[in-house]
């Protein structure tokens, strides 16, 4: 008999076919499920959504790091809040200049289990320029003002857990975490969403930074596997401040990121303009 493995959101439904049950517990904030898929590999769920694979994670992990990193002059210090499948950590740590990257989670569950099943999104995790801090990272951004050169916010969606991570009082701690010059990425929801609140996010944003650029990535194993990110700083324009040879030493080794599909993820979409307005 055929298993089947299936994330209902909203008005769609997406499966994949399933094996193994590799691991199933509830945290102290939410449910925790690793689940082996034929296409994708390990799959990890969190209260039922789709977080990462094995297989297309590059493009999730490569799409929300390196537009901003290629784009500051010299990230050394870098906050990645939520994040603890180690993903984003890994990419960031590609960047030779960055000295310092804080990974700020709220569930430390959510690394222990990452670290078991997903070795090759940890792998940088124990790296001497990382600091695992486990608790809010509201709370954490909240207390370290003008520490950082980038900031990712590797969130969950906007419920839950990570509703705060896309509040006003969030983007404007962002802002403040960081130092001058500095840029702030988080991801957001598919632009396909019927519910689609990427207009509201952009505006809360723009009440804090000078610039906020919506791009875009396909990653198969998300909602219409189609996802959104916002680029924001009030000195950094990220089709005109890239450092080309920086780039190109990424490129060599990237999985999805190249430098036309930087320049390519930030163009608008008909639709998105006319239906949300202006996204950039």
């Amino acid at each position: 008999m055929e298993l089947w493995l299936s994330e209902t959101f909203g008005p769609i439904r997406q499966g994949w076919k399933a094996g193994k049950l590799l691991y199933q517990g509830r945290s102290a904030y939410q449910d925790i499920v690793v689940v082996e898929t034929e296409r994708f590999g390990k799959m990890l769920l969190l209260d039922g959504c789709v977080m990462t694979t094995e297989h297309d994670e590059f493009v999730y992990h490569e799409m929300l790091t390196h537009p901003a990193m290629v784009s500051h002059e010299k990230p050394k210090s870098v906050c990645v809040v939520g994040g603890g499948d180690g993903g984003t950590v890994r990419e960031v740590l590609r960047h030779r200049d960055v000295e310092r990257c804080v990974l700020a989670e709220i569930d430390g569950e959510v690394i222990e289990v990452c670290r078991k099943f997903f070795p090759a999104h940890t792998s940088m995790l124990d790296d001497p320029r990382v600091e695992i801090e486990v608790g809010d990272g509201f709370d954490y951004l909240q207390k370290h003002a003008s520490q950082f050169d980038v900031i990712l916010s590797d969130s969950t969606d906007p419920v839950g857990p990570g509703e705060v991570l896309f509040t006003d009082n969030y983007f404007r701690l962002a802002k403040e975490a960081l130092r001058a010059g500095g840029i702030f990425v988080t991801q957001a929801h598919s632009p396909w969403a019927p519910d689609s609140k990427l207009a509201l996010i952009r505006n809360k944003i723009r009440d804090h930074f000078a610039l906020a650029m919506w791009y875009g990535a396909a990653i198969p194993t998300y909602p219409y596997g189609w996802w959104s990110f916002f680029f924001a700083s009030d000195r950094v324009h990220p089709l005109s401040s890239v450092n080309l040879e920086r780039q190109q030493h990424l490129v060599d080794s990237s999985h999805y990121y190249t430098a036309g599909i930087h320049d390519a993820a930030f163009a608008t979409p008909a639709f998105l303009s006319r239906e949300f307005g202006s996204l950039q």
